[in-house]
């Protein structure tokens, strides 16, 4: 009988996870033909030490076909699991398709290839002139402190998609949107997190589309450890993350986040109505 088992710490070393499943996959003959690639947010390309906002890893309908863009080296990046190594594919023969490309499989021979390293779920390798890391979004270096709307958004990838894919309840929307008192509200939240990950992009989006001038939103990114470390998260006596602190005339009405329950629409509605 067949047990579901889940990681200790989900999408965190999907990588390796994934890597891992080569070992017992059948390896099949490449076919010379196109493949298409969507991109996998959950992934970050680090190139240089830095973290380009263009540059996107893509996982291909081909099995074991994996594709690197960075857009400041000449060719795309093709990795190929069976075949162990990262291939240069000119540009030319990349196309863009239905939010993702589409990539002609079949120039990989004679073309210029390059090894790669795998540790601790990172990938690894050197191409052209450039050290490049492809990197699990959670075990990025997290942003502390606090951070603008746009700066994190910059920063995040996986926020950014996030935001897009979700749909709020526009009623609930409305009634956060046409709220007359001026609304305080402090997010404490941390990069490095899963749940952060799921719920931040929600609430942000939720923001995004209230358009409330009268809310004052402070986003706060706390570190690793932070029960320990000095902060305003401290002050606030900030215990799980992420937790959303909404307070009128200075006065804390409600947290929101850390816990199980409906959209963040639904709940911040919810409270607000209770104060009509």
């Amino acid at each position: 009988m067949r047990t579901r088992r889940l990681l200790p710490q989900p999408r965190r070393l999907a990588l390796a996870a994934l890597l891992a499943a080569v070992g017992f996959a059948v390896a099949l003959p490449a076919r010379a033909d196109a493949i298409r690639c969507r991109p996998m947010w959950d992934f970050s390309i680090e190139v240089d030490g830095s973290y380009p906002k263009e540059a996107l890893f893509y996982q291909s309908d081909s099995r074991g076909k994996y594709f690197i863009d960075i857009p400041a080296c000449k060719s795309g990046l093709l990795l190929d699991l069976f075949a162990k190594k990262i291939v240069a594919v000119p540009r030319t023969l990349v196309s863009r398709v239905d939010g993702g490309l589409q990539v002609n499989d079949g120039a990989s021979t004679g073309a210029t290839a390059y090894a790669y390293s795998l540790d601790g779920g990172i990938i690894q390798f050197q191409a052209e002139d450039k050290k490049v890391r492809v990197v699990p979004a959670l075990q990025r270096p997290p942003l502390t402190g606090q951070v603008s709307f746009d700066d994190l958004l910059a920063d995040r990838a996986e926020y950014r998609e996030g935001m897009k894919l979700y749909r709020p309840d526009a009623d609930a929307v409305a009634v956060i949107g046409k709220f007359a008192k001026p609304i305080e509200i402090e997010a404490f939240f941390a990069t490095w997190c899963p749940h952060c990950k799921e719920y931040m992009p929600k609430f942000l989006r939720v923001m995004q589309d209230a358009k409330n001038p009268r809310i004052k939103l402070t986003l706060v990114g706390v570190p690793k450890g932070f029960s320990e470390t000095p902060g305003p998260w401290k002050e606030h006596n900030v215990t799980g993350i992420p937790t959303i602190i909404v307070m009128i005339d200075g006065k804390e009405i409600n947290r929101m986040g850390a816990g199980p329950g409906p959209g963040p629409e639904m709940e911040l509605a919810e409270t607000l109505k209770a104060l009509r």
